[in-house]
């Protein structure tokens, strides 16, 4: 064995490259690298295997229609050379594309790339679909493989959505699945329905409800043979008994899910009983709450799987007219309500009647402000949810497939000693398994012991602790990020005092292996040293500060090992932050943008402390993918920092409010690196926006921003 070998421990070095790579692990890279053409165009031109071997492996793409049509065209070609083995697709379609050049779009899109399965358009807010007499069948015939088509967002009229319908039916028999949801106020009435039944290959509908009568769903439930699951929302008043008895004549119908604004009679909720799959149901209110969940547990008992009961306004004791209704349903694995009640007198809800739902698995209760008319004012609610340990444990105990869990209460509801109790809930199996919880707490209530014992559950991936100003003026509460669970991938905090040192955040970076970055941020300080400015102010400080880069550059943690470990492992893998009225101070932005190696989702809500210094920090955050800024009443904060934000390649949502953006309107040059935006939202109306950018200011954007919906304030 040669020294060389020796000294890597008995593994034989080998002189191949980048390029001698097996074909099947380039074509998993590829399958990974995704979802721009972008970044499958970059890696491909790393050397000619990889040219070969990544696109072969990209199964699915993400891209915005261009409002240029020679642009759109060679795009198009480009993608059906790149991506041979493209099987998805997914096409954002934002105002700037005419609507009488959408289905010219598609068409060139279904030339390029005929063998993708599933597409996927989502158009932007304020896109009116429009199609010709003829455009409805010649834009999808070239997609002749394919099998899940999804229209989502934007509006259409009737004789768009007939035509729209008319070209599937034509153009694409062999349609398997489909989804037509579109913005309120629009949807699928009777004469779409008799075009919808004759796809008969459909096995997945699912469609927003526009003027639909009883008819017209059972034309829709006779003429699908082979519909497996559909989804219908905003019913009105047509479903009875006669319409119900529909879907239980649909014999390969096995999910069911009804969204309607009322509650159904009983005669209904009898026919429902012989579907044979699986029915969800959801509510936007719900007023005949004991009529209802009486026929449901007398019907559906058995069958009813998923329930949204909307808001929901109690009268008198909740056990009886809903707790002990809702604890009969023993199929539910899906139950969310948001209560209220404006009484004399607080009405008790125990959470741990629940427990006899032994097949729970996501549960989100609210409780909603409400209107006391003798006092003419909007107060608490007289409810009170007491969250014990001794209710939780019941819950838990009960409900141990419970995956998330969503409360979101008032101050009297929980107490400091009861939140303390919180440590409960980890030594139970259930608890432990605990994928997403939200809090939403009194100020007064939540303590910094805790929120430390929000540590102990492990398997948490979604946090939100919203700290309710009840009292005036409010206190916000002290968070240490590292006492958080490990592993999380998205946060969000409200009325939160951010305690974690700057030296904590960039041990959190180093720990992580992003020492580049950290070298990269001190090398723009002079002489390097100015990096104690993160670390601390005085003297004292910033010598200290500057011993810590050095360990930290010769990689040699500033913080204990196990410290920066658990500050690596709590930030090193969150995705999403949304921090609304929090107190972040701008030297930590600074050191958390270096701990954030994988933030794509950043909402930055009235937070004290937000600067221009601190926006330009962001500029390091090169993954993120959606920006927002709120800062009203911030005159350390000005559009003039988006102009750093330049290296955010990948930035697609931008949302900005700034006190000199709403007086003086938008500086065009801020704007100028954001070529790929998808949407941007500006605290600005149109008269302020030409005022300062002339006539043609919202043209000159879109110039720059081709793909954008540009949204301004009424």
């Amino acid at each position: 064995m040669s020294d060389s070998s020796a000294a890597s421990g008995g593994l034989q070095l080998s002189d191949a490259g980048w390029g001698d790579l097996p074909a099947d692990l380039l074509q998993c890279i590829g399958g990974m690298i995704g979802p721009t053409p972008s970044n499958v165009n970059s890696a491909s031109l790393v050397c000619k295997a990889w040219k070969q071997g990544i696109p072969a492996g990209v199964q699915t793409l993400e891209l915005d229609v261009h409002p240029s049509e020679a642009a759109w065209a060679a795009k198009c070609q480009q993608l059906a050379a790149l991506t041979p083995s493209l099987s998805s697709c997914k096409a954002y379609v934002s105002t700037a594309v005419p609507k009488l050049e959408f289905g010219g779009k598609i068409e060139q899109l279904a030339r390029q790339l005929k063998h993708i399965e599933h597409l996927n358009l989502q158009l932007s807010e304020g896109f009116e679909l429009w199609l010709d007499s003829s455009s409805g069948h010649e834009c999808f015939a070239g997609f002749s493989r394919l099998r899940s088509l999804t229209l989502s967002g934007g509006s259409f009229t009737q004789a768009a959505a007939q035509r729209l319908l008319q070209g599937l039916v034509l153009a694409i028999p062999q349609l398997e699945e489909l989804h037509v949801l579109p913005e309120a106020c629009c949807g699928l009435g009777d004469d779409e329905v008799t075009l919808l039944s004759q796809l008969q290959r459909l096995k997945v509908l699912e469609f927003r409800a526009y003027h639909l009568t009883a008819g017209g769903l059972t034309r829709l439930t006779g003429q699908l043979p082979q519909l497996a699951s559909l989804s219908c929302h905003g019913l009105d008043t047509c479903l009875d008994a006669a319409t119900a008895s529909c879907f239980a004549a649909c014999p390969s119908l096995r999910e069911l899910h009804l969204g309607m604004d009322y509650e159904l009679p009983e005669s209904a909720m009898q026919q429902l009983r012989d579907v044979a799959g699986d029915v969800s149901m959801r509510f936007r209110w719900t007023d005949k709450l004991t009529g209802l969940l009486r026929t449901a547990r007398f019907y559906l008992h058995a069958r009813l799987v998923r329930l949204d009961l909307g808001c929901v306004r109690l009268a008198r004791d909740p056990s009886m007219v809903l707790m002990e209704p809702l604890a009969s349903l023993t199929a539910l694995s899906d139950l969310r309500m948001s209560v209220y009640s404006n009484g004399d007198s607080t009405l008790t809800l125990q959470l741990s009647e629940l427990s006899a739902l032994s097949n729970l698995q996501v549960l989100h209760l609210t409780k909603q402000h409400a209107y006391f008319p003798e006092q003419r004012r909007m107060a608490e609610s007289s409810i009170a949810v007491p969250l014990s340990a001794e209710a939780a444990a019941r819950l838990a105990a009960g409900c141990r497939k419970l995956r998330a869990l969503r409360l979101c209460l008032g101050s009297s509801d929980v107490t400091a000693e009861g939140l303390a109790e919180l440590r409960q809930f980890s030594s139970l199996r259930s608890f432990r398994k605990l994928r997403a919880l939200r809090l939403c707490l009194g100020s007064s209530d939540v303590t910094a012991e805790g929120l430390a014992e929000l540590r102990q559950f492990s398997s948490l991936r979604s946090l939100s602790v919203n700290a309710e100003p009840f009292g005036s003026p409010p206190q916000p509460v002290a968070l240490d990020l590292l006492q958080l669970p490990k592993g999380l991938t998205q946060l969000e905090l409200r009325n939160v005092d951010i305690t974690t040192s700057p030296a904590a955040f960039v041990a959190a970076a180093a720990a992580a292996s992003t020492l580049s970055n950290v070298s990269a941020f001190a090398q723009q300080q002079p002489g390097g040293l100015a990096f104690a400015a993160v670390a601390g102010s005085s003297s004292a400080a910033a010598a200290a500060a500057a011993g810590v880069y050095a360990q930290a550059a010769a990689g040699m943690l500033p913080l204990p090992r196990a410290r920066a470990d658990a500050a690596a492992a709590v930030l090193g893998q969150l995705a999403s932050l949304k921090l609304e009225s929090c107190r972040l101070r701008s030297r930590q932005l600074e050191a958390l943008a270096l701990a954030l190696p994988s933030l794509q989702q950043l909402k930055l809500c009235h937070v004290s402390g937000l600067c221009d210094e601190g926006v330009e920090a962001l500029s390091r955050l090169t993954g993120l993918v959606e920006l927002s800024v709120v800062a009203p009443h911030n005159k350390a904060l000005t559009q003039s920092s988006l102009a750093l934000l330049a290296p955010l390649r990948s930035l697609r949502y931008l949302t900005w409010q700034s006190d000199d953006l709403t007086a003086l309107g938008p500086v065009a040059a801020a704007y100028q690196h954001f070529t790929s935006l998808r949407r941007l939202k500006l605290s600005c109306t149109h008269a302020t926006l030409q005022h300062a950018c002339g006539s043609k200011g919202q043209e000159k954007l879109r110039q720059r921003m081709p793909y954008c919906n540009l949204n301004l304030i009424c």
